[in-house]
């Protein structure tokens, strides 16, 4: 064991330095045609009589000894290095057993355990350290970051607090920093602006500081502010591409919002004049957009106008909200069913002790009767009064829906009756419900809240279908298969749906269940399509039935089919929110965008609520594409207000619904249904809330990501270089698609993300001008992921339709997955290199290439992020992960923590122009494909 000798040493030589490294960002403009043709000639040397490094026996050691603590934090780091980080936190660990008292192996422990998501190991590490020393400020902005990271501002606060009461002068912008951009996240504008001012007096130039005080501008919608501070920021850092892409982004909005101002001043038109002030909304500043809306409203009445100007109002705050209130009401005095006057309605009631909030949610919901969101919010605001108030609240709805027949009416009912606990009536109305048509998924989306809460019901509709005396109709069949079905016996509900469809081949009914039981059951999506197509050609009439068969096509690689199916839907039902969304999603994949934001947004306008679950969180991704950055970040967050009650509800039935283990074995997920009902004041108490439950899980891959993080990942504007981090990994804002020529005739592609919504056209453009090359070489190294539909289109690009491309197990089971699309762009041989550092859907991409027989891997073993997680994205912005697959290699066992292991294992050139690594406790990969907020 080293004794205090050694660890001073090490103390001084190497733990300090680490500590202190920062990342060396260098950009890549081109590759290298020397270094390239190196890595060519590694990679096309035969492997005969050459040993793999790997592989090669060691010689013993003449003295054997166990490692000293210098030793295991290069091991350490270099484990970082290659993306292993349980390797990597092991060594540090062992470090830290030997070194128990040495602040910085305590603080590089804890930093690792944060960026990987291990919240509440880091947190003992942390506090370690400031136990230690408590004069040095990482003991204190460590935790402050995770208290963040958790929406608790005031407990990260406090702690910052303490340690600028403890800390040297020199440490305490350290800590001021993470404060003031902690305040400015928390909205308080004022105090962020004076710490970041208070830090460029101690450090002038900090460019921490500068870029600080340019972010609080673009809150406060201070445009003009922002550019500025952008412009001194790049003064200081003239080479950071990011800041330029962003203060380039904001005079493109300037511009345009000058050009319309003279325009309007010139002719004072009332459509320039609305585009302006939704430009200014945009922009972040409610005042000049409410004068802007005014003046569009002086000649006519335009709806686009007055619900603009409502947003408006809303947003400026103060005298602002009441007046916004009552443009909300002349907005339904023309439409009822108005989504985005009624849920602003309700949150300005909830917002006043003295409001009716249960009025406005009863209004909502009479507006907006097939609205779950509607109907949730109202059964959510009844279980939240008093016992004497909810019995007589709950009394009356159900004395206007005691004789439901409607669908719309029949839902009310049922989930009332089952949240008043009166389970026989609410069996009863759920099977009146679901008889006419088992297969409409509002009717079963309620119908799968009522059996979770209440898993009895079930045996009840069970009991009441087989002592049934009315003959069976093959309705009826359908739903006693889907019963089975609930009931954890899905080989049964598939025999049963297959004997309805024999029998009654002309029901659209059984062949839309059927199709659905084929994919979700026997994982067979290409038996689905036809009996999804037969559906539609028997029943067209309903909306469901085009929904269904244009998601399986879309699905199944063919965007140009499901475009078509979603069109013929909206033909029969125009303004069906799922079907936009759905158009929405074919034509992103066709790469026109323009269309895919029309889409989204009409859907989004049917349906602010989005119950279908694609729009809000797709928008933000064609506007990106567009090249309209700001625009994208705004509508992330979007019109909708953020109900806390609402928002915690939302992700709470989105992770039930999602999650791999649909048991929550380890979890009472019923109980956290309730847990902080009446107790979510704020937003901030809601994010807080949802921390929390999901922390529950114990999977740091299901969590919540705030909006800055999502639109740093997705909605970043692409610059046309690379740029790693000391670990190679790929930054941002880098470009995404980098080419060049090889020798011996090979191409070059360098695929940097999978997060940039044009990354498959651009991957596209690359391979239509490489499809006669005798090879190509994909360089995925350093490419943290992004998101997986973009992995999987890419594959239909390089494999063509029809292969099996690796199994995904999921809470349903293994699944086979078959690439789709028109067919390869090109057959030229494939070379992927990877590394450490590829990860998530760049694995996924790997796995595809590779498990069709289409390309070999070579480099070192990939990251090993086999966990997939879907999205759900919340009004404000905000939005949940929940894992609900993960990928399997080869071997039949799971990627996670292990990754791809490439045929041929080499030490491969860097990538031309990347940073050569070097260790830092502030980096490695975090649990999703973005870095952990810094």
């Amino acid at each position: 064991m080293s004794g205090p000798r050694s660890v001073a040493r090490f103390r001084r030589q190497q733990i300090v330095a680490a500590t202190r490294a920062r990342a060396d960002v260098r950009p890549i403009r081109r590759p290298s045609a020397i270094a390239l043709a190196a890595l060519v000639l590694a990679l096309c040397t035969p492997a005969r009589g050459r040993a793999d490094e790997s592989s090669a026996p060691q010689a013993a050691s003449p003295e054997s000894r166990p490692p000293s603590v210098a030793d295991l934090i290069k091991q350490g780091n270099e484990a970082r290095r290659a993306g292993q980080m349980r390797e990597a936190i092991a060594s540090f660990r062992r470090a830290r057993d030997l070194a128990p008292r040495t602040y910085e192996i305590r603080v590089l422990l804890a930093d690792t355990l944060r960026r990987t998501g291990e919240l509440d190991r880091a947190l003992p590490e942390y506090e370690a350290a400031r136990r230690i020393d408590q004069t040095r400020p990482e003991g204190y902005s460590g935790p402050a970051l995770i208290a963040r990271q958790r929406y608790d501002f005031e407990r990260a606060a406090a702690l910052l607090q303490e340690g600028l009461a403890n800390v040297a002068d020199g440490s305490k912008p350290e800590l001021q920093l993470v404060l003031a951009e902690t305040r400015r996240r928390q909205g308080r504008l004022e105090e962020a602006e004076r710490l970041f001012r208070t830090i460029q007096a101690a450090r002038p130039g900090e460019p921490p500081a500068q870029a600080g005080l340019a972010r609080v501008a673009e809150d406060r919608g201070d445009l003009a502010g922002a550019i500025r501070a952008w412009d001194a920021y790049l003064e200081i850092k003239p080479d950071d591409d990011a800041a330029a892409l962003r203060r380039q982004e904001l005079r493109e909005l300037r511009a345009s919002i000058e050009a319309l101002r003279e325009t309007a001043a010139r002719a004072g038109d009332a459509r320039v004049l609305t585009e302006l002030g939704r430009l200014q909304w945009v922009a972040g500043d409610p005042t000049a957009a409410v004068e802007s809306y005014r003046r569009a409203l002086r000649g006519a009445d335009r709806a686009e106008a007055r619900r603009g100007l409502a947003l408006a109002l809303r947003d400026s705050g103060g005298e602002g909200v009441a007046e916004a209130a009552r443009e909300f009401r002349r907005i339904l005095k023309k439409d009822p069913g108005d989504g985005l006057a009624l849920y602003n309605l309700v949150a300005i009631a909830a917002a006043d002790p003295s409001g009716e909030e249960e009025s406005a949610w009863r209004a909502a919901m009479s507006g907006r009767p097939d609205d779950l969101f509607a109907l949730r919010g109202y059964v959510e605001c009844l279980d939240r009064q008093e016992p004497a108030a909810r019995t007589r609240l709950i009394e009356r709805a159900l004395a206007d829906v005691r004789e439901a027949a409607s669908p719309a009416l029949l839902r009310r009912r049922a989930l009332i009756l089952a949240t008043a606990g009166r389970s026989p009536e609410a069996a009863e109305a759920l099977d009146r419900l679901l008889l006419p048509d088992p297969t409409d998924p509002w009717s079963l989306g309620v119908a799968n809240e009522i059996l979770f809460l209440d898993p009895g019901i079930l045996t009840l509709v069970a009991e009441r279908e087989r002592g049934s005396p009315v003959p069976a109709s093959t309705e009826r069949e359908v739903l006693r298969a889907r019963l089975a079905w609930w009931s954890g016996h899905g080989e049964e509900a598939l025999a049963m749906l297959r004997r309805t469809v024999e029998e009654h081949p002309e029901s659209g009914v059984a062949r839309s269940a059927l199709g659905e039981a084929l994919q979700s059951i026997a994982h067979t999506p290409d038996l689905a399509l036809p009996e999804l197509t037969r559906a539609v050609e028997l029943k067209p009439e309903r909306p469901a039935a085009h929904v269904d068969l244009a998601l399986a096509l879309l699905r199944a690689g063919r965007p140009k089919e499901a475009a078509e199916a979603a069109r013929r839907g909206l033909e029969r039902t125009p303004g069906f929110a799922p079907a936009l969304s759905i158009l929405g999603a074919a034509l992103s994949d066709q790469g026109d965008f323009e269309g895919a934001a029309t889409a989204y947004a009409a859907a989004l306008a049917a349906d602010p609520a989005d119950n279908f679950g694609l729009a809000r969180g797709q928008l933000p991704l064609a506007l990106a594409a567009l090249g309209r950055n700001v625009e994208a970040r705004r509508a992330l967050r979007g019109p909708m207000p953020p109900l806390p009650e609402m928002l915690y509800l939302e992700a709470w039935t989105f992770t039930r619904d999602s999650r791999r283990d649909r048991g929550f074995k380890d979890s009472d997920w019923a109980a956290w249904r309730t847990r902080f009902r009446g107790t979510l004041a704020s937003e901030t108490d809601a994010y807080r809330a949802i921390t929390s439950m999901l922390s529950s899980l114990g999977d740091p891959y299901t969590r919540l990501r705030e909006p800055e993080e999502t639109a740093a990942l997705y909605l970043t504007r692409h610059g046309p270089a690379v740029a790693t981090d000391p670990l190679g990994r790929v930054s941002s804002p880098s470009g995404t698609v980098t080419t060049g020529e090889l020798p011996g005739g090979l191409g070059y592609i360098r695929l940097s993300n999978l997060t940039d919504p044009n990354v498959v056209a651009e991957v596209r453009a690359a391979l239509e001008k490489m499809r006669r090359k005798e090879g190509i070489v994909l360089d995925l190294r350093g490419n943290a992921g992004g998101l997986a539909r973009s992995a999987d289109r890419i594959g239909d690009l390089l494999v063509g339709p029809g292969k099996e491309a690796g199994v995904d197990a999921s809470g349903s089971g293994p699944s086979t997955q078959v690439t789709g699309g028109d067919g390869a762009v090109t057959d030229s041989p494939i070379t992927v290199l990877v590394d450490g550092q590829t990860a998530s859907a760049a694995e996924r991409l790997a796995r595809t290439l590779s498990t069709t027989g289409r390309a070999s891997l070579s480099g070192d073993a990939t990251f090993g992020k086999g966990k997939a997680q879907v999205s759900r994205v919340l009004p404000g912005g905000t939005t949940v992960l929940v894992s609900i697959s993960e990928m399997l290699g080869p071997d039949g066992k799971p990627l996670q923590g292990r990754g791809l292991q490439p045929a041929r294992k080499m030490r491969l050139p860097q990538a031309p122009g990347a940073a050569s690594p070097s260790a830092s406790p502030a980096a490695g990969p975090s649990p999703s494909p973005a870095p952990a907020p810094p």
